[in-house]
């Protein structure tokens, strides 16, 4: 079972271009964003069906988290959640938030699962 073609906006603390190769290899339009005040600002002008991220804490000074910032920005968009490093309590906090969640190394087959299994009610 094949998902549909998606846009998918990538949040990445690294380089995101290997995962934007491996999101075109999938079928799926990825554009990548460099940090979380540009993902916010594409966010508010162009339509994406999945925001992949890495980050997703609470940035000093602020009252919610970064998640919470994307669906206030992007409502209805799917919020998947990937984790670079072993869990941690800060991870586990901003993981929780998310819509599906996938484990580093990502790879192809991950984040099929992710996009097929995990999402698949996802708005209905």
């Amino acid at each position: 079972m094949a998902t549909q073609r998606k846009t998918i906006l990538v949040v990445h603390s690294g380089d995101p271009a290997d995962i934007r190769r491996l999101l075109g290899t999938l079928g799926h339009i990825a554009v990548s964003a460099s940090g979380r005040r540009a993902a916010l600002k594409v966010l508010c002008t162009v339509r994406f069906d999945i925001v992949l991220t890495s980050v997703g804490g609470t940035q000093p000074g602020s009252d919610c988290s970064f998640v919470q910032e994307l669906r206030l920005a992007a409502p209805g968009t799917a919020v998947v959640g990937f984790r670079q490093h072993g869990p941690d309590a800060a991870n586990d906090a901003w993981m929780k938030e998310c819509d599906a969640t996938i484990r580093a190394p990502l790879s192809s087959s991950r984040l099929q699962w992710a996009l097929d299994f995990e999402l698949r009610y996802f708005g209905n």
